[in-house]
């Protein structure tokens, strides 16, 4: 009689476990354990390299939106660069682009005024002294709003003293210097947005 009890008892014990053990499968089976989401892909800021800006753009610089007026694009013997005219509302500043070894990109701001002429080999304005870089011709195009002619030869002379810049410019041979002072910045501090294709 006792090894009957002790049989049926046993037989509880291992049909018990049995039920818990399928169950346990059964729940596994139906509810999963959520797989963890994949990262997201970081969205690119703007969209357009500095080295493809054109007129119609949009520049992002210390949190103000300029619009991309008007693009002079130089070449000397091969060797190309790109200004670019950005305004907004009645405040203009210029965007010099150049690749050379290396992209330097510079915000310009024009100097009204000035009786500066490019010649020696240090120049001193506003009490920071720049010394010459380099003078030379190009020929240039221009595109949209530049207040330059559409095109033809310019002589330029340029000034520097660590990041800060001093340029000359003139167009045609009759012209008279125009004088900006610039900055080089990084490439990361703008973001540029591409104008919208027209429609039609």
């Amino acid at each position: 009689m006792e090894a009957l009890l002790v049989l049926l008892f046993l037989a509880f014990i291992v049909g018990g476990a049995i039920v818990f053990v399928r169950s346990r499968k059964k729940g596994s089976a139906v509810d999963p354990a959520p797989l963890a989401a994949p990262a997201r892909a970081q969205e690119p800021i703007g969209g357009v390299d500095v080295r493809a800006l054109k007129v119609g753009d949009v520049v992002n610089y210390e949190d103000r939106d300029y619009i991309v007026e008007g693009t002079l694009r130089f070449d000397q013997g091969g060797f190309r660069w790109d200004e670019h005219r950005l305004v907004d509302g009645a405040d203009a500043l210029w965007l010099s682009v150049e690749d050379d070894e290396g992209l330097e990109v510079v915000v310009w701001q024009r100097v009204r005024g000035a009786t500066l002429e490019p010649g020696p080999g240090t120049l001193e304005h506003n009490e920071v002294t720049y010394e010459l870089d380099e003078r030379g011709r190009a020929s240039f195009t221009s595109e949209g709003t530049t207040g330059a002619p559409g095109g033809g030869s310019a002589e330029f002379a340029d000034y520097g003293r660590g990041d800060e810049r001093l340029s000359f410019e003139r167009y045609g041979d009759g012209g008279g210097w125009e004088i900006s002072v610039g900055r080089v910045v990084s490439e990361h501090a703008l973001d540029i947005y591409p104008s919208r294709a027209p429609s039609g």
